[in-house]
């Protein structure tokens, strides 16, 4: 990051400070990075190993790729490394992370197609954050799909959406506003455990403010 002409500004925000910084958030817990398959042009993140994507790293959401089977196995790779036994999970999505949890959300419709370790992995979710998701593609940022919001209110587990104004009130990317509305308003007419919080909501929208959502959340 340090190298890089633009993105040197963004380095307090790099992968171990950021790790450190949520693990204060969940004191008592293990707190585990995935990083993205790839970097294109060293500033776009690519989660291609959970979901078909373009070398920008937009989705292309399929209810079969394999992302709940991906992640279940790194953590029981995770596991069989430690004595530790299955631990309750809290899965966190940032910005372009989102897309994972999209992904997930998407293949819940097919849950009892899974594996028997899969379907565990997925019983031991207890909480979703959605924190300022967005892409460079023009769909798709936030889930809409009935179903697959459906299959989501039915695990019985809290979300959490934090958002600031630098996504959702993005008059050039209007999609990303009215998904992300219809995402929160389908799930708490499904009578999903939902919260959301619009931060920053009386400032103008910044990059800055995007990353400090990192910050904010509770």
């Amino acid at each position: 990051m340090e190298s890089h002409r633009d993105n040197k500004r963004y380095a307090h925000w790099n992968l171990e400070d950021t790790a450190q910084l949520i693990h204060s958030k969940f004191p008592g817990s293990t707190v585990l990075v995935i990083k993205p398959s790839k970097m294109h042009l060293k500033t776009f993140s690519v989660y291609n190993n959970f979901v078909e994507s373009n070398d920008f790293g937009c989705p292309s959401h399929s209810t079969e790729y394999g992302a709940i089977s991906n992640l279940s196995k790194l953590y029981q790779n995770i596991l069989s490394l430690s004595d530790a036994g299955p631990h309750p999970l809290s899965l966190i999505g940032f910005s372009k992370g989102c897309v994972v949890l999209n992904q997930i959300v998407h293949e819940l419709v097919g849950l009892d197609t899974l594996d028997k370790e899969s379907n565990e992995f997925v019983k031991r979710i207890q909480q979703f954050y959605w924190l300022d998701g967005g892409h460079s593609g023009g769909k798709n940022t936030w889930v809409t799909d009935g179903s697959s919001l459906t299959a989501l209110a039915q695990l019985n587990c809290d979300i959490h959406v934090h958002v600031t104004p630098y996504q959702v009130k993005d008059a050039m990317r209007s999609w990303i506003g009215r998904e992300e509305k219809k995402f929160v308003n389908t799930l708490k007419r499904l009578g999903a455990n939902l919260s959301h919080v619009l931060h920053f909501e009386s400032e103008e929208r910044c990059i800055e403010n995007h990353f400090k959502v990192l910050q904010e959340f509770r």
